[in-house]
């Protein structure tokens, strides 16, 4: 690494990455909040959303490595990240080419093998960048939750039910964020270029596979609900598109406390209390959700969902950061995004959305519900012994 913000206690804070994190997750929140209300506009059933969301991903899941492993080798991280993003911006204007269900999957497909790499290659540079400094990742990560919250709440006002505005609204974004990548300190790799990569010792770290698995059981809720909840919101429950932005809006906003205080509540009271207590609040969420119909209430309970992502995501990147060496961090970080990918989108989802159709999308958050509550038990026999056999018989070291 050539450059740190800086490593004395009176270091500035880093606006500069903070505002990217504000415009990355601003974009991330228009194409996160109404792609699916644009897919059903234009004809796309709950199934072929799913089959979508699965088809999209087992590219995704065949590239996305790559990715981490051309990050880890490479003399400019920052700079990989700002590429992909620059691309994204192309592909988000392609979704005006045509309105055909065919060219629409392709797009999606397209955006997603380019941005789902993004994130987690942006959370290995942002790590690296701070180590050995003052501020904690968590609270360069809140810049995101302020620009998701924000934009997630504005953005309803400007579309109403317009939804494909969001394309070239989110590629101004994705083109602002992108140029400023390029004038970052330069991160590099530091995998030499014939290091090969061993997964298999990264799986070997019982610990780090515990949180793997219960972070997949998390995931296959998160999916599903991103997928199919605004949706239900606006169709079943008859919420406007204002409040349809408003409830991605007060979850985000939920997560800045978590987000701020994470590095500190981790210290104090360890990984596995931190992933339990936000395993139980994604339980709680998803029963609430599966019986309630006011709109209103809809909006206070989804607050959960701060607790729940920032306990899951904060407690995986900072344990492969502080854990895994730094030629395999990257490619850890990618890791744990294939894994939850390819179990919530290629085979859950798709499974979802059929049960979806015929049952209805309160029954399938009343399973996830459940199944998250045997996972937090689970997690919690399973974590402690995963943890004393793996102090005693270290693996992953430079």
């Amino acid at each position: 690494m050539q450059k740190d913000f800086a490593a004395s206690r009176g270091e500035p804070f880093p606006i500069k990455m903070f505002l990217i994190y504000v415009l990355f997750y601003a974009g991330q929140a228009m194409y996160n909040v109404y792609l699916n209300l644009f897919l059903d506009q234009n004809g796309f059933s709950k199934t072929q959303l799913g089959l979508l969301s699965s088809v999209s991903t087992i590219v995704l899941v065949l590239v996305q490595p790559l990715w981490g492993v051309l990050s880890d080798k490479s003399k400019s991280k920052n700079q990989i990240v700002g590429m992909l993003l620059l691309i994204c911006s192309i592909v988000g204007l392609a979704f005006y080419a045509s309105k055909t269900a065919l060219w629409l999957a392709l797009c999606v497909l397209l955006f997603n093998v380019f941005f789902n790499p993004a994130v987690t290659l942006q959370d290995n540079y942002t790590l690296e960048m701070l180590e050995g400094g003052r501020w904690d990742f968590g609270q360069l990560r809140l810049g995101g939750t302020l620009g998701y919250a924000a934009c997630a709440a504005l953005i309803g006002f400007v579309v109403q039910t317009n939804y494909s505005q969001i394309f070239w609204m989110m590629g101004i974004f994705f083109v602002i964020t992108g140029l400023l990548y390029f004038r970052l300190p330069r991160v590099s790799g530091h995998r030499e270029k014939k290091q090969k990569v061993k997964y298999s010792l990264l799986l070997k770290d019982r610990r780090l596979v515990c949180m793997f698995l219960f972070n997949i059981v998390y995931t296959l809720g998160t999916a599903f609900f991103y997928q199919f909840y605004s949706i239900h919101y606006k169709n079943d429950l008859g919420a406007s598109s204002v409040m349809v932005g408003l409830l991605s809006t007060f979850g985000a906003l939920s997560e800045i406390p978590f987000f701020w205080f994470a590095g500190r509540l981790q210290k104090r009271f360890g990984t596995k209390a931190l992933m339990l207590f936000a395993g139980t609040a994604a339980a709680l969420r998803w029963l609430l959700l599966a019986c309630l119909t006011n709109t209103y209430a809809i909006l206070v309970v989804n607050m959960l969902s701060g607790c729940g992502f920032v306990g899951f995501s904060y407690s995986l990147i900072r344990y492969i950061n502080d854990n895994v060496p730094k030629s395999m961090r990257a490619t850890a970080q990618s890791l744990n995004g294939i894994l939850g990918t390819f179990f919530s989108r290629i085979i859950f989802t798709p499974i979802s959305g059929v049960l979806a159709d015929h049952f209805s999308v309160s029954t399938v958050l009343l399973g996830n519900g459940i199944l998250m509550v045997a996972a937090v038990l689970l997690f919690a026999f399973t974590f402690s012994k995963a943890e004393a056999y793996q102090e005693a018989h270290p693996v992953l070291k430079e």
